[in-house]
């Protein structure tokens, strides 16, 4: 299957304040506290909403007192804290994992008080946040003496040193004890992407594996997401095979489709509605008029009317410092671009954004395809 990143990015308003680290703080809080099923698509006000709360507890000291007496809430939000490095000098994993080990741990010495179901899933969340951290840089790292040692009975089982991973494992099992509880996080589907992708170069049924087949909740939510996502992408093909000008840009080798109408600019000139393009930019217009000008009624007034008002895109694509700053901010709509990528499941990758420009997604396309 193809594989599909979602991509936001978007300019806060000038009165919200931005907090050194806050981006990780709102990932892993967006990422291990939230129901995959249920997640807002507009992260901007989410992010808005956690900097408001970070302005009312700026520290750990106001969060401290309710720690101590044993308050779970006061608890894993002490532990975001410490694994985003937002409102601590630094980022404490050690510190994150201790207190988490409150929170799940009934028979811990100093364990939270009247924890829920809901709040024991979140924590697992937050384990399976620092174990899949942990596994990247792992895997990253990984030399060629550590694989022919204290992976090697593993290894025999799976031929594939992220498969053999400790950690990963951990996040495993912390992940489908969270989905047991109610919470399907992101973060624990990305444990699947991650699984899948590793056993699917030494063409390793992960599913059936020894080491990895327990986990069947785990699995269940994996296959159930990407029944969703095949169900999705029909339903998107269905739309674009009626109305195949509507959704993907017009202009050749643009390459930058639409999920809805509206995620592109359309002709304003009179030529017939089979042949009435679409175009993500006002540069993609202008760039494929003397094609389109052919086939455009003649003498129309309209005929030379670009498209209708949208963005406009002045930048230099080899300049990434500037195309950072060629984003939208609120209402828009969902653009996509995909290309071949070998490393990705099925070969491809999918880029879906509601606030990057269309030059930038083609820019993310020829970094990708470089």
């Amino acid at each position: 299957m193809t594989q599909i990143l979602e991509h936001f990015s978007f300019k806060l308003p000038d009165d919200v304040p931005y907090y050194e680290n806050e981006d990780v703080y709102v990932r892993i809080k967006e990422g291990c506290l939230v129901d995959y099923h249920n997640a807002s698509r507009d992260l901007r006000k989410f992010y808005i909403k956690c900097s408001t709360y970070l302005t009312a507890n700026p520290g750990r000291p106001s969060l401290s007192a309710g720690a101590g007496n044993g308050n779970g809430e006061k608890r894993l939000e002490l532990v975001i804290r410490y694994l985003s490095g937002c409102g601590c000098s630094a980022p404490d994993v050690q510190c994150a994992l201790i207190m988490l080990d409150t929170i799940i741990d009934f028979d811990h010495e100093d364990p939270a008080v009247n924890v829920s179901n809901e709040l024991l899933a979140k924590a697992l969340s937050c384990i399976v946040f620092a174990l899949y951290q942990a596994a990247i840089q792992s895997g990253n790292t990984i030399t060629s003496e550590e694989r022919a040692s204290s992976y090697s009975v593993c290894l025999r089982e799976t031929r594939n040193v992220r498969l053999a991973d400790d950690n990963l494992y951990a996040a495993a099992i912390h992940a489908d004890a969270a989905i047991y509880r109610g919470l399907v996080a992101s973060t624990a589907l990305r444990i699947t992407s991650l699984l899948s992708r590793s056993a699917a170069q030494y063409n390793i049924d992960v599913h059936n594996s020894p080491r990895y087949r327990i986990f069947r909740h785990l699995w269940h939510e994996m296959d159930t997401r990407d029944e969703e996502m095949v169900a999705e992408e029909r339903k998107r093909l269905g739309k674009i095979a009626k109305a195949p000008n509507a959704y993907r840009c017009a202009a050749e080798g643009c390459g930058v489709e639409g999920s809805s109408k509206t995620a592109l600019l359309h002709y304003a000139g009179k030529c017939p509605g089979e042949f009435k393009p679409s175009y993500c930019s006002k540069e993609c217009q202008k760039q494929d008029w003397p094609v389109h000008k052919q086939i455009c009624k003649p003498c129309s007034k309209d005929s030379t009317v670009p498209a209708n008002s949208g963005p406009t895109i002045k930048v230099n694509i080899d300049d990434p410092s500037v195309l950072d700053n060629e984003i939208h901010t609120e209402g828009s709509v969902e653009r996509i671009i995909e290309f071949p990528h070998p490393d990705m499941p099925g070969g491809k990758m999918r880029i879906k954004s509601r606030t990057l420009s269309p030059l930038f997604l083609k820019y993310l396309r020829s970094v990708g395809t470089a």
